[in-house]
């Protein structure tokens, strides 16, 4: 019932639509991120590249999407991000993912590549590839405005590309409304390559729910929870500050880089470049997804600059890791980079890698079109983003990516430069953001585990809801997170990074938590995904409640096990990916040395053992430790029958995995 039903298909090399059935994916794979997977396993041959017209771009909504326990879907492509092409997938929230199911579509599925800029415009049954070479070269918000005015419809809900898309910038995003993106993974880029500017929908039709009853019933649960039970106290928190100020209490434990990770002590900051003091003074009012009680997102006007909204990652952008303290210059840059379509972690991270190679002597103003890369300049920030939304000068070197930019510019800057796959890391959660290095599983998992960086910002984050002391409120963080994980793990320290014996256990679970969020179209902040901060909302909740929401029975099991299917089509994608391309990751020498200074000063990943839980991790999931595709029985356990008998058919050898060479260069680091 809550499912629309409908997939919508549009071929725009072909100006054609179709529209067929959700039914036959919903058994193994129940919806969001799972059935968008595999449409990209069926569609997408592993030798098609990110910007090829057979890609796809995929949105896919979940059977709690548009109902009071889901409110987001999924974007689903081949990324151009990473260096083997592979699957890239980007959560978008809003009231955009609602919309579609509200217009009668669980899954958009786009490919092909328009011969001028167009954008699809979906009111209910009615879909039009409509004209947009008048919207080329427009900025996110215009863009929106335009069509909006167009359409003659203040309440189309619109997903859209700004200039850094069209020009296929790697780490381009898509932007619905002021402050939703789908981002990190270059989706932007994909739309672009397609003449895509946009995606528009109306939808007036609703949903139906299953059993109304049920379904309250766990409402009713839910929203008590947050309320009145332990949940409470994170809900209250974010209602009052959003997710904003906890980025701030990173630096109470220095797992917040200064620069471009070469230092985790901030300066002490005047209380004007405290974002308390930010949001005082300029924020607007609490806004956020569709029916969701958290509204977690903060809707800011700054006078001189405009207005905007802004939520988690965006509050890392352009200050600490370009070493800028000044808020009023935080919000001009990030403001650029939204109106551009440009990924902020991305394009910080790079401009602080090129602030780096400056003050190394590796590369002067003659390498950035006249104008030092000196740390903490507006001018070179602004300079860096324009160019590289446009690319233009030495914007060009720098629009595939970070790996890309420092392979072509040689002189060892790779060696400066801080990413996974080439993608920037985050300069709060990073492998060495607390004791060491396994909060990531490199070649192993694409979820970055949050909780053991995390708390070192939650606990004082939530302390004034506790009424409590920061050092009580570490040890309540610290007493719910051991009690999660003894009841999912069987062992109360598996949360730990220094756990290498347990910590994988930890790591699926909270991956699986995460997962079956984005198949159901929950959001994953509250959730298990959580549990040191009092969230809650696992895959035995999500099931209970996709059974209540369409009628059709979800037990816990089946729902986990649409997740693994999901998940090993997808690591195998990833596999055949690396041996279409025969790219190579690039190993990040930053993050395997010993902290420099701070809190966790001389904490280094023991990488042997950090190999460890790789090789834990690929064991529970049923994958070769060797090839890292997974065993025959483990996928006949899944039923998928036939990518065991494709993947018998390949000749053997071992990943494309740069764990062998990394402990002599470790070495040679140290």
């Amino acid at each position: 019932m809550s499912n629309a039903g409908i997939i919508l298909r549009v071929d725009l090399t072909n100006r054609t639509i179709e529209k067929d059935s959700t039914s036959s994916y919903l058994h193994d794979y129940v919806g969001g991120l799972s059935i968008g997977t595999k449409i990209l396993w069926d569609g997408v041959p592993p030798e098609v590249t990110a910007h090829d017209p057979k890609n796809m771009v995929i949105f896919s909504a979940g059977p709690l999407t548009g109902t009071l326990l889901g409110n987001r879907c999924v974007l689903v492509a081949k990324s151009p991000i990473y260096p083997n092409q592979t699957i890239g997938n980007a959560g978008l929230g809003g009231q955009f993912p609602s919309e579609m199911k509200f217009a009668g579509y669980d899954h958009i599925v786009i490919t092909g590549k328009a011969e001028e800029p167009v954008y699809l415009f979906i009111n209910n049954d009615i879909v039009e590839i409509k004209d947009a070479k008048h919207l080329w070269g427009s900025d996110v918000y215009q863009t929106q405005t335009a069509i909006k005015h167009e359409l003659k419809d203040p309440d189309v809900q619109i997903a859209c590309i700004g200039p850094a898309g069209e020009n296929l910038v790697a780490y381009s995003m898509v932007l619905h409304d002021i402050e939703n993106t789908a981002s990190r993974v270059g989706h932007g880029a994909v739309m672009g390559s397609k003449n895509l500017k946009a995606v528009a929908v109306r939808g007036t039709k609703g949903l139906k729910i299953a059993d109304p009853e049920a379904f309250m019933a766990l409402w009713k649960q839910y929203y008590e929870y947050y309320t009145t039970g332990r949940g409470r106290y994170v809900l209250k928190t974010m209602n009052r500050e959003g997710v904003a100020i906890h980025y701030d209490h990173y630096l109470d434990k220095d797992t917040m880089v200064w620069g471009n990770f070469d230092s985790f002590v901030v300066p002490p900051r005047k209380k004007e470049e405290e974002i308390s003091d930010f949001m005082n003074e300029y924020l607007v009012g609490r806004i956020g997804c569709a029916f969701c009680p958290a509204q977690c997102h903060e809707n800011y006007y700054v006078d001189g600059i405009g207005g905007g909204g802004a939520t988690c990652m965006f509050y890392t952008g352009f200050r600490f890791v370009v070493k800028n303290k000044d808020l009023r210059v935080w919000w001009r840059l990030n403001q650029l980079c939204q109106r551009y379509g440009i990924e902020t972690l991305s394009a910080s991270g790079i401009t602080a890698w090129l602030m780096d190679l400056h003050e190394q002597g590796i590369i002067t103003a003659a390498d950035t079109d006249g104008v030092p890369m000196e740390w903490g300049s507006e001018e070179a920030c602004k300079i860096v983003i324009e160019k590289i939304a446009k690319r233009e000068g030495f914007g060009e070197l720098l629009a595939d990516g970070i790996v890309s930019a420092a392979q072509r510019l040689g002189r060892d800057s790779i060696s400066y430069a801080v990413q996974y796959r080439n993608l920037n890391v985050h300069p709060g959660y990073g492998p060495v953001g607390a004791t060491g290095g396994t909060n990531a599983l490199p070649g192993a998992s694409e979820v970055w585990i949050h909780p053991p960086v995390d708390i070192h910002a939650h606990y004082p984050w939530i302390a004034p809801e506790l009424g409590a002391s920061t050092e009580e409120a570490e040890k309540i963080v610290y007493d719910w997170l051991s009690e999660f994980t003894e009841k999912t793990t069987g062992d109360k320290n598996s949360w730990r990074e220094d756990n290498y014996e347990k910590y994988a256990d930890f790591a699926i679970v909270n991956e699986t938590a995460i997962s079956v969020c984005d198949i159901s179209g929950h959001c994953d902040w509250l959730s298990d995904r959580l549990p040191q901060v009092g969230c809650w909302w696992g895959p035995e909740d999500v099931a209970r409640a996709i059974t209540a929401a369409t009628g059709t029975e979800c037990t816990t099991e089946s729902l986990i096990n649409a997740h693994k299917r999901r998940r090993l089509l997808e690591l195998t994608y990833v596999q055949l990916c690396y041996r279409a391309f025969g790219e190579q990751d690039e190993i990040p020498m930053k993050l395997l040395r010993p902290r420099p200074d701070g809190y966790f000063k001389g904490a280094i990943a023991d990488f042997e053992r950090v190999l460890q839980v790789m090789n834990r991790y690929y064991e529970l999931m049923g994958i070769d430790p060797v090839t890292c595709l997974p065993l025959r029985e483990e996928l006949e356990k899944l039923g998928l029958v036939d990518v065991a008998d494709m993947l018998e058919t390949l000749p053997l050898q071992s990943a494309v995995n740069p764990s062998e060479k990394a402990p002599e260069s470790i070495e040679q680091e140290k």
